[in-house]
């Protein structure tokens, strides 16, 4: 028998995820979780073998980081809304087992949870693909940079906001250029946005 913690904040998807697996007949739903704190007792309390685990969550951290505290441990799929090559990315370093979609079916998750289950992984191709291509994020300095210009600020008042000299702000910008392959602010947005950098069509 599979034990199955299911780690949600949204309780109609809990509910119904729940309600789906719970009547096959090699898998038994411990619990759920609604924030990372309850995740972290309900692990602790039921020792389950798989946990699907959305990654952003109410409480003090997001899933990759309930995984990362319980490594060694159960096996985590992560099931997210998203499709941020960041995150698959993310997920892969931080030790998870398998990545799917909310809008996957339910033969989709089952089959995910039998594979992890039985010692295997469940990547989908595209998942697969984007981690091996993805792009090295920005750094923390030229994270700060490219949210200032996704705010519509230029370069004088990103820095004067960060308290950096001109050339340095436009010096960061031309190795974000260069690395990213653009030749606008405009496109390195969108490509920031496209790797889950930064957040929705600003």
């Amino acid at each position: 028998m599979i034990r199955l913690a299911i780690i949600e904040d949204h309780p109609a998807i809990a509910e119904g995820l729940t309600a789906l697996l719970r009547g096959e007949p090699d898998v038994t739903v411990v619990g759920t979780a609604g924030d990372s704190d309850a995740a972290d007792r309900l692990i602790a309390a039921q020792s389950p073998d798989i946990v699907l685990c959305d990654i952003r969550l109410s409480g003090t951290v997001d899933g990759l980081e309930v995984l990362a505290r319980h490594t060694p441990g159960p096996a985590f799929i992560i099931l997210s809304a998203y499709s941020y090559p960041s995150y698959y990315v993310a997920a892969v370093e931080h030790g998870a087992k398998g990545y799917l979609s909310k809008m996957a079916a339910i033969g989709q998750i089952l089959a995910a949870v039998r594979t992890v289950a039985a010692g295997g992984t469940a990547f989908p191709d595209d998942v697969r693909r984007s981690v091996r291509t993805a792009l090295r994020p920005p750094t923390p300095r030229e994270a700060q940079i490219l949210e200032l210009v996704t705010e519509g600020l230029g370069n004088a008042e990103i820095a004067e906001r960060l308290s950096l000299r001109l050339k340095t702000v436009e010096s960061q910008l031309r190795r974000m250029f260069d690395r990213y392959d653009v030749t606008s602010r405009t496109s390195l947005v969108r490509v920031a946005q496209r790797q889950g950098w930064i957040e929705g069509d600003r």
